[in-house]
């Protein structure tokens, strides 16, 4: 009996310690967040931000009245239902880590309970993660914040049926050291 429960300790202790494995706290811990969902290009630009939780309600009125409107997904009616659902899920976190690569964009919520981007906190909601080909959005942006506050963006993902994800990100996060780079390359890319 006490064999297995110290197997049961074991295996307690390692589900635990599995979000350890999963640190977005460096570039190459968020590189292998998206490697696992197959999400990783030759040109990744990876940046942490808060999801704008006040842009919601519009966001699932426009889910709800263009659901698998004429523009329509790729893959068909129940996928793309189930991806309007997990799109709209976004909203139910306050952080994210987005992937800008060559061919789209990956957002993966980041699940956790804190005020700020604190990694140690913070865990990849790998069942929440979408992605995003190009063709499919009608446009990106980065504004500063309010229009006047250069250290920080507002970042407007506009998909094909009008919907937006908007998120706002830090020029410079202290916890995340790749954000500065990841977001002098946004918003070069982006910033109107």
């Amino acid at each position: 009996m006490r064999d297995i429960v110290c197997c049961k300790c074991i295996m307690d202790n390692i589900n635990m310690n599995q979000g350890a494995v999963d640190d977005i706290s460096t570039y190459q811990g968020a590189i292998d967040i998206f490697r696992k969902v197959n999400c990783v290009g030759q040109d990744n630009c990876i940046i942490g931000a808060v999801v704008d939780t006040s842009k919601s309600a519009g966001f699932t009125g426009a889910m709800m009245g263009n659901a698998l409107g004429p523009v329509g997904y790729v893959v068909g009616g129940v996928l793309g239902r189930e991806r309007d659902q997990k799109t709209s899920r976004i909203y139910d976190y306050f952080f994210a880590l987005l992937n800008f690569t060559e061919v789209g964009v990956g957002i993966m919520p980041l699940a956790g309970a804190c005020l700020k981007i604190t990694p140690e906190k913070l865990r990849p909601d790998y069942d929440g993660f979408v992605f995003y080909y190009y063709q499919e959005l009608a446009d990106i942006t980065a504004k500063n914040f309010y229009g006047i506050r250069k250290s920080v963006k507002t970042v407007t993902i506009t998909l094909a049926n009008k919907a937006k994800l908007c998120f706002t990100a830090n020029m410079e996060e202290k916890a995340l050291p790749y954000q500065i780079n990841g977001m002098n390359k946004f918003v070069g890319r982006y910033q109107k």
